[in-house]
C-alpha cells in the first residue's frame, strides 16, 4: 500500500516541476521550499516558514516543509515576522538543518 502513495507523491512532484518549468517559476514556490537568503553574518532572510519553534538571543528555530531551520548565534532579534517571511538579524554564527544540532 505504501508504494502506492509514494508513486502518486512523486507524479505530483514530477508534475510540479513541469508547471514551474513551464511558468519559468522558480521550483521553492511551487514546492513551497524554504528560501534562505544569508548576507554576511549578520542577517538571514527565511521564505516559506511553517512557524517559530524557539527563539532565543543565541538560538531560533523555525519548521519548514524540509524540517527544522536551526539558527544560532549572538544577540539575534527577529526583525520581522509574517505569514511567508521571516528576518532575523544577529551575529549569525551556524545555519543547519534538523533537530538533532
Amino acid at each position: 500500500m505504501e508504494e502506492v502513495g509514494k508513486g502518486k507523491r512523486n507524479q505530483k512532484a514530477g508534475f510540479g516541476a513541469k508547471v514551474a518549468a513551464f511558468f519559468e517559476l522558480p521550483s521553492e514556490v511551487v514546492h513551497n521550499l524554504p528560501r534562505l537568503v544569508l548576507i554576511g553574518d549578520q542577517q538571514l532572510i527565511v521564505e516559506n516558514h511553517q512557524g517559530l519553534q524557539v527563539y532565543t538571543g543565541t538560538e531560533i528555530r523555525l519548521k519548514t516543509a524540509v524540517g527544522a531551520l536551526k539558527v544560532t548565534g549572538e544577540g539575534l532579534e527577529i526583525k520581522l515576522i509574517t505569514q511567508d517571511q521571516v528576518n532575523i538579524d544577529g551575529r549569525i554564527q551556524t545555519v543547519a538543518w534538523g533537530e538533532g544540532q
